[in-house]
């Protein structure tokens, strides 16, 4: 069936949910490592230039592909990962300066707790947490 701008059907989409996210990564051992770290991903799929990570609780899919710089796009403004509150959120930013993860802290973006964290690669990786209710 061929639609005419502008003309619909009765039909929704298929989309149930996140399903994954592949990014570039110019070091596949660090940035693994990263994420794993950062938080608490598992590879359960290893190929030569390719990882699959997961995290089991949010059942999020995270992708890594070895790249020369340079290949591919790299439009990535940033990802973000929820997280169930501020406190929650504060507590890990706690621990990841334990770890030796840097970052500026938790800060309010748009009445939002949010970290705002950089992987190897200088990806913007984002932790957010739901505006405290008033």
């Amino acid at each position: 069936m061929t639609l005419q701008l502008g003309q619909t059907i009765e039909m929704e989409s298929p989309v149930t949910g996140f399903s994954h996210l592949q990014m570039n990564v110019r070091d596949l051992v660090a940035s693994q490592a990263w994420f794993e770290t950062v938080l608490g991903m598992e590879a359960f799929v290893e190929l030569d230039d390719t990882v699959a990570l997961k995290h089991g609780p949010s059942r999020l899919v995270l992708v890594l592909s070895q790249r020369a710089v340079g290949e591919g796009p790299s439009a990535l403004d940033h990802i973000a990962f929820a997280v169930p509150d501020g406190d929650a959120l504060e507590a890990w930013a706690q621990e990841l300066t334990v770890r030796g993860v840097a970052h500026d802290g938790v800060v309010l973006e748009l009445g939002k707790p949010s970290l705002q964290l950089r992987d190897p690669d200088g990806n913007a990786i984002e932790l957010v947490a739901p505006a405290p209710r008033a």
